[in-house]
């Protein structure tokens, strides 16, 4: 179906890290009206054609929010442990079967079925929900974002003394705005199912980018990369972690957080990403 002005597409979370160039990204392309559901007041800088609507996921009425709606792109989370998000996306999807919605796209993340965090297991939960519920559905699942590495590092770096970093940890970080866009794609466009994931254009360790910042930013060279082998070892300079944080560790090293199959790939590398951030830093 073509797009048209008549269409709305619905936007939850629409104020978090993703749903902000998701929102920019809509309202850039047009074809279609955008509403963005949020708990919080309209954010003053936000495009005018764009329509808010106020409500909590968790206990709000959401029929106003998905009236007259033809695709909703599920981006709000918690960001926490378990039960909230699991419970927000049934209402979410009980509501969109009511209102007649043609087109749900959910935004997972790669390996969420195989690395044992908390918050990963309620992506696997609402994966399950999206599936049963009876809304024609897109599952797609992304890989980490530049600016998570980047947060990561950052606090790494921060510290005044050497500090270790795991270095051997696997990573295929990816360009929130490359994500934005290919959403939106699938948001107007005819349903995937599970879709090919999204990752960025290389897959690199954690020592590997942590060198890229360390060159791109100036910063001096405090971290200490050691594999994840050494956690435990008795060294008391290199903590060690509880079982299921090994096993998360372990996950991530064996790369479970990047594409097996086919994937649609960004094109900009972490340190362009970096080198880009550091030019539009105030002074």
């Amino acid at each position: 179906m073509p797009d048209t002005p008549a269409r709305r597409v619905l936007v939850t979370g629409g104020t978090g890290t993703l749903g902000r160039h998701v929102v920019t990204t809509l309202a850039r392309r047009g074809g279609a009206a955008l509403r963005v559901l949020s708990r919080r007041e309209r954010p003053p800088d936000l495009p005018t054609p764009v329509e808010w609507s106020r409500a909590d996921l968790l206990s709000d009425a959401l029929e106003p929010a998905l009236r007259d709606i033809h695709a909703v792109l599920h981006l709000a989370s918690a960001k926490g442990a378990g039960d909230p998000d699991v419970g927000a996306a049934r209402r979410l999807l009980a509501a969109a079967i009511d209102a007649g919605v043609r087109h749900l796209v959910f935004v997972s993340i790669i390996g969420c079925d195989r690395i044992p965090l908390p918050f990963y297991g309620s992506k696997v939960r609402i994966e399950a929900a999206v599936r049963a519920s009876g809304v024609p559905w897109s599952i797609v699942r992304v890989a980490q974002f530049h600016s998570l590495v980047d947060r990561l590092v950052r606090a790494a770096a921060a510290l005044p003394v050497p500090t270790p970093i795991v270095a051997d940890l696997r990573f295929q970080p990816v360009d929130e705005r490359e994500v934005a866009e290919r959403l939106v794609e699938i948001a107007l466009g005819a349903l995937l199912g599970d879709a090919p994931e999204i990752a960025g254009p290389e897959v690199a360790t954690l020592g590997e980018l942590a060198a890229t910042w360390l060159s791109v930013t100036g910063r001096p060279a405090t971290l200490v990369p050691v594999s994840v082998d050494a956690l435990g070892s008795g060294d008391p300079a290199i903590p060690s972690p509880a079982p299921w944080a090994r096993a998360v560790l372990e996950g991530y090293r064996a790369g479970w957080n990047t594409p097996r199959a086919e994937c649609t790939r960004g094109r900009i590398r972490f340190g362009e990403w970096l080198a880009e951030q550091k030019k539009v830093a105030p002074a």
